[in-house]
């Protein structure tokens, strides 16, 4: 018998036809292909299997013992390849049993994945879902190769060519211990600068956005503990006179970890926008949309409460010194 790889998949729908309708007459009718073609075909098959397969009795012909041992796993083959097919143009997320693969960053997990799982889970209870850390500089390599279906990043050059949406625009603020003696409800630059400080980073080494900020102004902070997580971060500064930057919606999903007080960062840095990041070559695929509508729904959700809570305000508190006991 030849290697499977010189079948046509064409020959073993024509295979399973002759067999079902038990001649090729009635296969080319129920194929709508001529009768010769029918007849080439099953003379292909007969070479790649080297066996006749049908052969006649009395007015019909019948199937072989090879045709009749091989009947079902082709039947069985051409079933999942049809199965596949619909899958591939259509995703019910309600019987839907797909495994998803989000790329996301420690401190972006910590605050937007819950939220994500539990829409998923109530619209897909058969789907999973898993959060997985990632190299920035591989992402559209990982994209690519289906190692994840959708990223939650910043843009960088690693990002280009991507399909990009901007989920949330944030701001870097300062995070300090509830009653720290250096700071008030503002801090000025040589507080800051003064003050000893904490630096979140899965890297091992190298500089803070806020570091390369103060490097273009001539200025330098001393980092005095780095730490892979931000939640370490976050109660180290709860205990201590240590100095935290990080984003604002990053310090409100950690208030309730450590009533730190938030104070806005002193010199500027220019936004970051977070992006929804997936490959072009999932533009197209039901299931990936389906999930990219869900979190930027959920976005949009955050964003509206955020409106909400501006509108309504913190107890009269201003948004950039507050604590989890103000809500």
């Amino acid at each position: 018998m030849k290697a499977i790889n010189r079948i046509d998949l064409n020959l073993l729908g024509t295979f399973e036809a002759i067999y079902t309708h038990r001649g090729v007459t009635a296969a080319a009718r129920h194929l709508n292909l001529s009768q010769s073609a029918i007849s080439h075909a099953l003379a292909r098959l007969r070479a790649v299997f080297d066996d006749e397969l049908f052969v006649r009795a009395g007015n019909e012909i019948v199937p072989t013992a090879l045709a009749r041992s091989i009947i079902d796993p082709v039947r069985d083959a051409l079933r999942g390849l049809e199965q596949a097919l619909v899958a591939a143009t259509r995703f019910d997320p309600a019987t839907a049993t797909r495994a998803f693969r989000i790329g996301l960053r420690q401190a972006n997990e910590a605050r937007v994945f819950a939220g994500i799982v539990d829409r998923a889970m109530r619209a897909a209870p058969g789907v999973t879902l898993a959060s997985v850390d990632f190299r920035r500089s591989d992402v559209a390599g990982a994209l690519a190769r289906g190692d994840l279906d959708l990223a939650i990043d910043v843009a960088s050059d690693a990002t280009a060519g991507l399909c990009a949406i901007p989920v949330q625009r944030d701001t870097m603020v300062v995070a300090a211990r509830r009653g720290h003696p250096g700071i008030a409800a503002q801090l000025d630059l040589e507080a800051y600068l003064a003050a000893d400080h904490v630096l979140a980073s899965p890297r091992s080494s190298g500089p803070g956005l806020e570091d390369e900020a103060l490097a273009a102004m001539g200025r330098t902070r001393r980092v005095a503990v780095r730490c892979q997580n931000i939640w370490s971060a976050w109660r180290i500064v709860a205990q201590s006179d240590m100095l935290l930057t990080l984003l604002g919606t990053h310090a409100d999903a950690l208030l309730p970890v450590a009533d730190n007080c938030i104070v806005p960062l002193p010199f500027a840095i220019a936004p970051r926008p977070l992006q929804l990041l997936w490959h072009p070559v999932a533009e197209r695929d039901p299931g990936n949309g389906w999930l990219r509508a869900l979190i930027l729904d959920r976005f949009m959700a955050d964003r509206r409460d955020m409106v909400m809570n501006m509108v309504h305000g913190h107890d009269g508190e201003p948004p950039l010194a507050r604590s989890s006991a103000a809500r």
